[in-house]
């Protein structure tokens, strides 16, 4: 774990992932695009074995911390936070879509990153 694997974005660029975003939003409308990533400096909370979703745009943020607790298998004292685009989570009660529509990133996708409480208060 010493060697944070490299983020989507660095294995991917701008062009590829803007292409790979207008396949996806063809093939399946009423889905969002979203990136789930462990936090760089993250020791504590597993990866996840694949970074790339497709959540339907009805769901809400809490469903999703719920289903991101579940592949990451956490007992239920193990705190995860969650943060759009470099800041603090949305509302649970937000969907998908709202939330998509308010944080995506130029390129198309809804870039999230998860972290313990202890990795974003430490140096």
């Amino acid at each position: 774990m010493t060697n944070s694997p490299k983020s989507y974005k660095e294995k991917k660029t701008f062009a590829q992932r803007v292409k790979d975003i207008q396949k996806v939003q063809a093939k399946y409308p009423g889905k969002i695009p979203v990136i789930v990533e462990r936090f760089k400096k993250e020791k504590q909370l597993p990866l996840l074995s694949r970074t790339k979703f497709l959540i339907p745009d009805h769901l809400t943020v809490g469903y999703i911390i719920m289903q991101i607790r579940r592949m990451l298998q956490l007992n239920p004292t193990q705190a995860v936070f969650l943060l759009v685009n470099q800041r603090s989570m949305a509302s649970q009660t937000m969907t998908m879509s709202q939330l998509y529509n308010q944080e995506k990133d130029p390129d198309g996708f809804l870039y999230i990153v998860y972290a313990s409480q202890e990795t974003f208060g430490s140096k």
